[in-house]
C-alpha cells in the first residue's frame, strides 16, 4: 500500500471514530512533504466524503524550493477542484506564505487580491535593463490593491500586445518604452522615467 493511502486509510478511521460519536463537524488534512504522495491521498479521499479538506504541502524549506513546491502541490489539487482551505508552509515570515497563497489563487482565477504582473524573460531583441524594471515596479505593486493587470515587456515583437491586453502597460525598445493604457498608445517615456510614469498611470487607475 502507497504512503498516500495509508494516510487516507488513517484518516477514515478517526472519520468514522467521529462519526460514531455523533459529531460531524470535521475538517480533513492530509498533507505531506512529498508532492505526488499528497496529490495521492487528497484525490482518494475527495472520493470518499464530503467533508471540508484543508490542503497544503507542508515543511517545504525555504522560499527559494518552498513556494514552487507549494505552488505544484496546491495548483494541482485546486485546478482538480479539491480543497477548502489552504496553508502556504514556507520557513519564512508569514507575510510570504499568505502572498504565495493569493498568488496561487490568482494564478487560478479563484481570487482576485492586488494587482497581476505580466513581464518577459529577457532575450536578444532587449535593448533596456529590463529586469531591473520589472523588480522595480513589482516592488511599487506591493503598495496597490486594486486588481490591475500590468505589463513590463522587453521588445517590440511580442510586447505590444502584451501590453495592449493589459489594463496598463508598456513595451520597451531601445532606452525608451511605448506607455498603453486600455489598449491604447498614450506616450513615449525614456527608460529612465517608465517606472514612475507607469505608477503615476496606475494610480489613476
Amino acid at each position: 500500500m502507497s504512503t498516500g493511502k495509508r494516510m487516507v486509510e488513517a484518516a477514515m478511521e478517526q472519520v468514522h471514530l467521529l462519526e460514531s460519536l455523533d459529531f460531524d463537524m470535521i475538517k480533513i488534512s492530509l498533507k505531506a512533504f512529498d508532492v505526488p504522495t499528497t496529490v495521492e491521498a487528497y484525490h482518494d479521499i475527495a472520493n470518499r466524503v464530503d467533508y471540508p479538506l484543508h490542503i497544503g504541502i507542508t515543511e517545504t524549506g525555504t522560499p527559494r524550493t518552498g513556494i514552487i513546491r507549494s505552488s505544484v502541490g496546491i495548483g494541482t489539487l485546486l485546478y482538480m477542484g479539491i480543497g477548502d482551505t489552504i496553508r502556504v508552509s514556507l520557513t519564512a515570515h508569514p507575510r510570504e506564505e499568505v502572498f504565495t497563497a493569493y498568488e496561487i489563487l490568482k494564478s487560478l482565477d479563484l481570487r482576485e487580491h492586488g494587482p497581476v504582473l505580466v513581464s518577459c524573460p529577457t532575450c536578444g531583441r532587449t535593448e533596456v535593463d529590463l529586469i531591473s524594471i520589472a523588480e522595480a515596479v513589482e516592488k511599487e505593486l506591493i503598495k496597490i490593491k486594486k486588481p490591475v493587470r500590468v505589463a513590463v515587456m522587453g521588445c517590440a515583437v511580442n510586447g505590444p500586445g502584451e501590453a495592449r491586453d493589459a489594463d496598463i502597460g508598456i513595451a520597451c525598445g531601445k532606452g525608451k518604452g511605448i506607455l498603453f493604457k486600455k489598449g491604447e498608445k498614450i506616450a513615449v517615456v525614456a527608460e529612465a522615467d517608465l517606472v514612475d510614469t507607469l505608477m503615476r498611470e496606475i494610480k489613476k487607475l
